[in-house]
């Protein structure tokens, strides 16, 4: 009789299809348990990458970011941002020890000061030359290096909490699962910690991020570096730390002061060093000896990138070289 008489078209007509309300909500009731099994991935992601990022000492969590970092590219070739991105917060880890440094300094200074002008006499205030030195130039180096500590700090926790849980949804569940669940990850932005609220919108569906993973889905890794790296920079640093007046003063004044050679004491070379240590002959990308360059610039920021994972790329595929970097995350990966 089917055959004679084929189904309608109408999905409802009781005839056709007399168990079409027990259908409707069977599929309705999956839908909405598919949705809720997303927002509870994303949400345990989150809590693992805010544990992962949770010590206080923001060199400490640096050092446990570059591990996190690390073990995604030993756990998945393919993620290679992730393998570049371990050296990137290592390099911040540098910038932040270069600034704890100077502020020390500066506080020592300050400390010492503070104890003599309480102890000391009236005579001893009155003597130009009585109290312990402290140069109001190390003073200023150690107001900037605080700013510049602080801003390091909130710019590599936060770009660390927004993109490793998006490798792990991916490594997981792939790619197609991925997209569906993508849109749903903003739903949990009450619930998590996040140090750019009010300025960048926690589960922004960026489409960046699709396309990068659809890159690297497809085996074009390099596309899928180049994407994820603009994510990375335009989309949450830019804004994060690349928006802040001061700490963009402190940067240029501190490149302007490096590539004239300017003797502050203070002044390091802008460059990402492709090992696990700070600086290695033959490994390292500099950003520019222009000394007018401005790193807060989105394009020569991202030229600066692609030289750096161009870089990596090539030392990958160096039949040597390529087992000193992985060496290096190695190392990273299980720091000690």
């Amino acid at each position: 009789m089917s055959s004679v008489y084929p189904k309608c078209d109408n999905k409802r007509c009781p005839v056709c299809y007399p168990t079409w309300k027990e259908y409707e909500e069977a599929a309705r009731r999956k839908a909405e348990e598919d949705k809720e099994d997303c927002i509870r991935c994303w949400r345990n992601l989150q809590k693992q990458a805010e544990k992962i990022a949770s010590a206080s000492d923001p060199v400490a969590r640096n050092r446990a970011i570059n591990a996190a970092y690390a073990q995604l590219w030993w756990d998945d070739r393919r993620f290679q941002w992730a393998g570049l991105a371990a050296f990137a917060p290592k390099q911040v880890g540098c910038g932040l020890l270069n600034s704890a440094e100077l502020i020390q300094k500066s506080n020592r200074q300050r400390d010492a000061y503070q104890r003599w002008d309480r102890s000391a006499s009236a005579l001893e205030h009155m003597s130009p030359y009585g109290s312990p030195r402290m140069p109001m130039q190390d003073q200023g180096m150690g107001e900037g290096a605080t700013k510049v500590y602080q801003m390091l700090a909130t710019g590599n926790t936060a770009l660390f909490l927004e993109i490793w849980s998006l490798h792990k949804f991916y490594e997981a569940f792939g790619l197609e699962r991925f997209k569906k669940c993508y849109p749903l990850r903003k739903t949990i932005a009450g619930e998590v910690n996040w140090p750019l609220r009010g300025k960048i919108e926690f589960g922004r569906e960026w489409p960046e991020v699709k396309a990068a993973f659809s890159a690297i889905d497809s085996g074009n890794i390099s596309e899928g570096v180049r994407l994820m790296a603009y994510h990375e920079q335009i989309n949450i640093l830019q804004t994060a730390i690349y928006g802040d007046p001061m700490f963009v003063t402190l940067m240029r004044a501190n490149h302007f002061a490096w590539a004239l050679n300017i003797p502050t004491g203070a002044a390091r070379e802008v460059q990402l060093t492709l090992s696990n240590e700070c600086t290695v002959t033959g490994k390292s990308v500099s950003f520019s000896k222009d000394p007018r360059a401005n790193l807060a610039d989105p394009g020569q920021r991202m030229d600066f990138v692609r030289r750096a994972a161009d870089r990596f790329d090539e030392l990958l595929r160096h039949p040597l070289q390529k087992y000193d970097v992985e060496n290096s995350l190695y190392l990273l990966a299980h720091p000690r």
